[in-house]
């Protein structure tokens, strides 16, 4: 399905980017409108937002284990909505 979310779903791909390691409401947002409209992203928008994703949820385990300040996935709340985004392609 084609969308219209500027050039080959860069705005998609941009709006991620910015929320990805934030700590504030924007992460619910986001996870939520990835949700409902993830059959409507091209196939190598996906592609990008699970690569992204899964670097960022590797890093943040480690960050986890070693008992850091700094997760790049935010707290645990913010946390738990990228996996609703995860859930998607898992």
């Amino acid at each position: 399905m084609r969308s219209d979310w500027g050039r080959d779903d860069l705005m998609v791909v941009a709006a991620f980017r910015y929320c990805l390691g934030r700590q504030t409401y924007i992460v619910g947002d986001c996870a939520d409108w990835m949700v409902a409209n993830w059959d409507k992203f091209n196939a190598n928008t996906q592609s990008v937002i699970r690569r992204d994703l899964e670097v960022e949820f590797e890093n943040d385990d480690i960050a986890r284990a070693e008992n850091r300040d700094y997760k790049s996935l935010g707290h645990d709340c913010d946390r738990r909505e990228w996996e609703k985004v995860r859930a998607l392609y898992r």
